[in-house]
């Protein structure tokens, strides 16, 4: 651990063993965190370097001039430049040190000197090859590049520093980041090398810190925890969460802190386990609420919320939707950060959830009062599709059709116009419900519902709805389109009826038997009675029995409703 490696510097410095207090000080990481201890090193080591110079206390104070600059100097670049002289001291003492060309490299690369940082780069790499050196060298080479030729970024792979594995994945993820539209089989390839980086980083630090393999230079649990929370975060990425929730828990036990506590959270709830997020959750808010910003703080509480939600819990819900709108309303209006697209997304989720467990509970609302709250968030959000939704909601209750179908709309163009699909799916599929449902317009309906799907929304009530209306339009294609993907999505969907998914078996075959598909209207039919009794299936799995072998369609099949 940090604290032995810099007792073991410490030692080595003391018997005038430069190179060994340099190993575990600047190769190992090991500087410690506390400013007094800090100030201490660097007092002594400053000390016996003025007396003579040295390239390793060179490499120290090079090293804290880079990374702990407050400790000398509080002017970051007044520090780079006396980082560059130290180098450069050590340079003149050993021209091939490793740690002196890099720091050098490091302090003009920070200044902005890229072209005269490359060199002692190359220099630092030739004696000691570096990914995270070769990335910065990619970076200075095509600095003036709008689109860079990534093909020309190859990484050497020999590294046995967890740190130098983890920090190259890091600025591999800068890379990223500052480059969104580089080539796809560039990207994935990059993405790919990170992952490969953190993975290594992860079992060089595993072996140190949890096998206790002997490895002092890598025996470092908070970067290990790090390390954890950026390989979770590539398996959340790709899906995987209980193999993040797995790795980033490894993290937490050797050095639990916030982020890596919230992205834990998070895979928690992806992960369909919302006990564990709901747990996660509350330690959050019970011991790190003082680091948190105010999103970050209603965040939390949005999660535990829709958790509580999720497990049918809804009077916890309500309690946590309304902690949530309490600390909002305490916000003063005229705060930006009642602008920001999480602020946003968080109040709607409170608003919305309230409402969803106040319906649950069979709580006596007054509409107008749920209108009114409404209307006064849309003042500060007035594109908010999943608000307009939620005002949408309230004209549906009170019977307001019309009005209803107006902030559905709105909701659909603000939705397009902000990326926000979910909520044109939801908005599509709301307005086809009542298109369907309370007005009789089967066509429009049908659209609605097409159009939803179209957005990406693969719901099984959706499906089942433009099953629906296809079906009494008798919308023939439409219907076994239609029926086939409600079906497939059916084992993803809870809680659905046999008498349901009767109902699309016997649309499907239905439809078939007009299509002239008899044998396959058979065995549909025949699946619609293995669920459910009907008449209607039960007459037209005869006719399609009738009619299989023979030429053309069938049109005056029973049409039953």
């Amino acid at each position: 651990m940090k604290q032995s490696l810099n007792q073991e510097a410490w030692n080595a410095l003391m018997d005038n063993n430069y190179p060994l207090a340099a190993k575990y000080w600047v190769d190992g990481y090991g500087l410690p965190d506390d400013d007094d201890e800090l100030e201490r090193i660097f007092q002594h080591v400053n000390t016996l370097n003025t007396a003579q110079h040295h390239p390793d206390l060179c490499a120290i104070l090079g090293l804290i001039a880079l990374d702990y600059n407050d400790i000398f100097d509080e002017d970051r670049e007044s520090a780079l430049i006396q980082c560059l002289q130290w180098s450069h001291q050590g340079l003149e003492k050993d021209p091939l040190h490793y740690q002196c060309s890099r720091n050098a490299g490091s302090a003009l690369y920070w200044l902005g000197s890229g072209p005269e940082a490359l060199s002692y780069y190359e220099k630092a790499h030739s004696i000691q090859p570096s990914p995270v050196l070769q990335i910065r060298m990619f970076n200075i080479r095509n600095q003036d590049q709008q689109d860079p030729d990534f093909s020309g970024l190859i990484l050497s792979d020999g590294t046995g520093s967890g740190m130098e594995a983890y920090n190259a994945g890091v600025e591999l993820n800068r890379i990223l980041i500052q480059y969104p539209d580089m080539p796809e089989t560039e990207q994935q390839r990059i993405t790919a090398l990170k992952k490969h980086l953190y993975e290594k980083a992860y079992q060089l630090y595993k072996d140190a810190v949890v096998h206790r393999a002997g490895d002092h230079l890598n025996d470092d649990p908070h970067t290990f925890a790090m390390c954890c929370n950026n390989l979770a975060g590539e398996l959340s990425h790709e899906g995987r969460y209980q193999e993040a929730i797995a790795i980033g828990t490894e993290g937490i036990e050797q050095s639990p802190f916030l982020v890596i506590l919230m992205n834990r959270m998070s895979n928690h709830m992806y992960a369909g386990m919302p006990e564990q997020a709901i747990m996660d959750g509350k330690q959050l808010l019970d011991e790190y609420a003082d680091q948190m910003d105010i999103i970050s703080f209603l965040s939390v509480v949005d999660t535990v919320c829709i958790s509580c939600l999720e497990l049918r819990n809804y009077e916890e819900t309500l309690q946590w939707a309304d902690r949530g709108l309490e600390i909002y309303d305490q916000i003063n209006p005229s705060e930006p950060i009642l602008q920001d697209a999480e602020m946003t997304r968080c109040i709607t989720n409170f608003f919305i959830n309230r409402a969803k467990a106040v319906a649950a509970l069979d709580i006596d609302t007054d509409h107008t009062e749920n209108a009114r709250e409404a209307d006064q968030l849309l003042e500060t959000m007035q594109d908010n599709p999943s608000l307009m939704i939620s005002r949408a909601d309230t004209f549906v209750k009170e019977g307001q059709w019309e009005k209803a179908l107006e902030c559905y709309e709105q909701a659909i163009y603000f939705g397009i116009e902000k990326g926000m699909e979910r909520s044109v799916q939801v908005a599509l599929y709301n307005k086809g419900y009542i298109q369907e449902v309370y007005l009789k317009e089967s066509d429009d309906a049908l659209d609605s519902f097409g159009q939803s799907i179209e957005a990406g929304n693969n719901d099984f009530w959706c499906y089942y709805w433009a099953v629906h209306c296809a079906y009494n339009l008798r919308e023939d294609e439409a219907t076994v389109q239609y029926g086939e993907s409600a079906l497939a999505v059916l084992p993803q969907q809870d809680g659905i009826s046999n008498d349901i998914v009767a109902e699309i078996y016997e649309h499907i075959g239905t439809a078939q038997i007009d299509l002239g598909n008899y044998e396959q209207a058979a065995k549909n039919l025949q699946k619609s009675l293995n669920l459910n009794f009907s008449q209607t299936a039960q007459d037209n799995l005869k006719i399609a029995r009738e009619q299989t072998g023979k030429q053309g369609g069938f049109f005056k099949k029973l049409f039953g409703k």
